[in-house]
């Protein structure tokens, strides 16, 4: 991989004043009247061309702002992600520098789901990992210090959707009933999700029986017959339709599942306390990268394959979502009343502790 840094130029020109007025006179006395006339026109030509040098010499855009003094306290960190579209940030941040320019090597490392980031990032193993909201509302209620440090991603209609064999027998979420469906963590974002389905279609999560994952393995698990259906993300539903193996029996981000704010990065508030300022680095290189995707999309796309097999004809038939560079505490408090509604957590979320301060 190719780091870029960006260096901004800025050309001054330097204009001698001369009297030409105060030198005619003294050699053209005689033609004084018609002289300052000239001199006149000479000034406002001069005067013109200044300005417009001037205005040149201004650079196009804002210089960009100057790293910080104070380096990161940490020059390299590992940040676990989810082969999904919702991890895309990084790997775009990655690809345009932006990491480096804050002082930063970062060096993402593939989890399986947001319950198997959760012991590594207590133990040190990362310092920062892509999780679900709802992961981190059940696991600080149990007695555990996880901050959601920014946002990742937000769902859209057909960024999440249960999927079948092309042979199956079902045909909508009703025919769910007594069938094993496979989910990337228990009790996480997938089994709410799941929940929300199930009830649409006058089911609960008690008529399913929830099988544990990875995303990569789900579409060889249906083949296999070890699960009757999938929850995937994208780009896995995508993959699973123009594989012709499978079939969508529902998009599950539809109804109160609309635009849900379903990743984020999370750390542990002792990481965080021992590293502000690398954390600080972090989120202005990851907020730049989201800042760029909401004005380029295709970006999202073209970093797809650096981290998962893809071709281009599914890369550009994937449904995405929004990448938002700031936490909204309005859409994170629907996400910890729906975990409350469907009895992911038993007490009421306190996002006052599980978000970062200044987030």
């Amino acid at each position: 991989m190719t780091w870029l840094g960006e260096q901004f130029d800025r050309i001054a020109d330097d204009m001698p004043e001369r009297d030409l007025g105060a030198r005619a006179i003294e050699i053209h006395r005689r033609r004084r009247r018609n002289f300052m006339a000239l001199a006149a026109a000479a000034v406002v030509v001069v005067t013109v061309l200044a300005a417009t040098i001037a205005v040149r010499a201004l650079p196009a855009e804002p210089r960009a702002a100057a790293r910080p003094s104070t380096p990161p306290e940490l020059s390299t960190i590992k940040v676990g992600v989810v082969p999904s579209v919702e991890s895309a940030p990084v790997f775009v941040a990655l690809a345009r520098g932006y990491f480096e320019e804050e002082g930063l090597t970062v060096e993402p490392e593939i989890i399986t789901g947001a319950a198997a980031a959760v012991p590594q990032v207590e133990s040190g193993a990362l310092d920062l990992a892509q999780t679900d909201y709802t992961t981190v509302f059940r696991v600080n209620e149990v007695g555990k210090k996880f901050t959601i440090v920014s946002s990742l991603y937000q769902a859209a209609q057909g960024s999440f959707a249960v999927v079948v064999t092309a042979k199956s027998k079902i045909r909508t979420a009703t025919e769910l009933k007594r069938k094993r469906v496979a989910v990337p963590n228990l009790a996480g974002l997938g089994t709410l999700t799941l929940a929300a389905v199930l009830k649409r279609a006058g089911l609960t999560l008690n008529d399913v029986v929830q099988v544990e994952k990875p995303y990569p393995e789900m579409l060889n698990a249906m083949s296999a017959g070890q699960v009757d259906a999938a929850l995937l993300p994208e780009p896995f539903v995508t993959v699973a339709r123009e594989s012709k193996h499978t079939r969508i029996v529902e998009d599950a981000m539809t109804g109160e599942l609309a635009n849900l704010y379903t990743a984020g990065m999370t750390a542990t508030n002792k990481w965080i306390r021992r590293n502000p300022r690398t954390l600080a680095a972090f989120q202005r290189a990851l907020a730049k990268a989201q800042r760029l995707i909401a004005s380029d999309p295709q970006q999202v796309r073209d970093a797809l394959p650096r981290y998962m097999r893809i071709s281009r004809a599914v890369r550009a038939g994937v449904a995405l979502g929004s990448y938002p560079a700031e936490l909204n505490l309005t859409e994170l408090q629907r996400v910890a009343d729906l975990a409350l509604a469907y009895k992911m957590i038993k007490r009421p979320a306190d996002l006052g502790s599980a978000v970062v301060k200044g987030g």
